[in-house]
């Protein structure tokens, strides 16, 4: 089936940020969206904009960290839209600063959300797709090709998601599932406030999450694997590849920036970004 003619998406983390930017995308061309996430405000209100758009949003506030509101969840879509012929997971959290400073609720949340989630609702929602021949959209980051200072937990976590997203495809290619990975760059959520002030140089740019979303949509719907975008971000990747000794003595030499960047992170985080 192609993309054009797939009609029901389930987006994790669909209430803010780049989720949202993605539940728009889908909406203006035709699809309609089953929102998900823990608070249901942001949910309903992008339930209303895909409305006006001329597609169905259906809010479905799910702790998707939870097992049991998982397994519930694909029933809730199918009684609300119907079957499924995409999954985007997107809901994640910006697990930054030096591991001596996390607690261990912290690793264990981090872990549940950013990976144990996507890939048990990716199983959960399997049997729809492989009938509808759909597609899943992973949104990883661009961390996981270049590990950065203070990051060892967030880094670990997309780092996960990236590799079971790559064995996955040869598990979802016999089925006709398409599966795309998305390595957005530092993008403008509430879950990155503070780390412009933190990072100390004149200007950091971040992308607006309304364009991360139609980049990410755009690539699904253009069939591509994966998707790297950010200027810097793909330069410093190729140069990893290549010179990695290189970049990692320019990372060692801002860890004190980049502990900084990610105490303003957790120090704006009051819950998991999870919609």
């Amino acid at each position: 089936m192609a993309m054009q003619e797939k009609r029901i998406a389930l987006v994790t983390g669909g209430g803010t940020g780049i989720g949202r930017g993605i539940a728009l995308a889908l909406a203006r061309r035709g699809m309609d969206v089953a929102l998900v996430g823990r608070r249901a405000a942001p949910l309903e209100a992008v339930a209303q904009e895909v409305s006006a758009l001329g597609a169905r949003g259906v809010a479905l506030p799910t702790d998707v960290t939870v097992a049991s509101e998982r397994a519930a969840l694909i029933e809730r879509v199918h009684a609300a839209l119907g079957l499924l012929d995409l999954l985007v997971n997107n809901a994640g959290m910006m697990a930054g600063g030096d591991l001596v400073t996390l607690s261990a609720e912290e690793i264990e949340q981090a872990v549940a959300l950013n990976l144990t989630a996507p890939m048990d609702l990716t199983r959960l929602a399997l049997p729809d797709l492989a009938a509808s021949r759909g597609a899943v959209v992973l949104v990883a980051s661009a961390v996981s090709h270049v590990p950065l200072p203070s990051g060892s937990l967030y880094t670990a976590t997309k780092t996960g998601l990236r590799a079971f997203g790559e064995t996955l495809r040869y598990e979802l290619e016999p089925l006709g599932v398409h599966l795309l990975i998305a390595y957005p760059p530092a993008v403008k959520t509430a879950m990155t406030a503070g780390m412009a002030a933190a990072a100390g140089v004149p200007i950091f740019p971040m992308l607006a999450p309304e364009k991360a979303g139609e980049r990410i949509v755009s690539a699904l719907f253009a069939h591509k694997r994966e998707l790297q975008f950010g200027f810097s971000e793909q330069t410093t990747a190729h140069l990893y590849k290549i010179a990695p000794w290189l970049v990692k003595l320019g990372l060692r030499s801002q860890r004190r920036r980049f502990s900084r960047m990610m105490k303003a992170v957790r120090l704006n985080r009051r819950e998991p970004t999870n919609g």
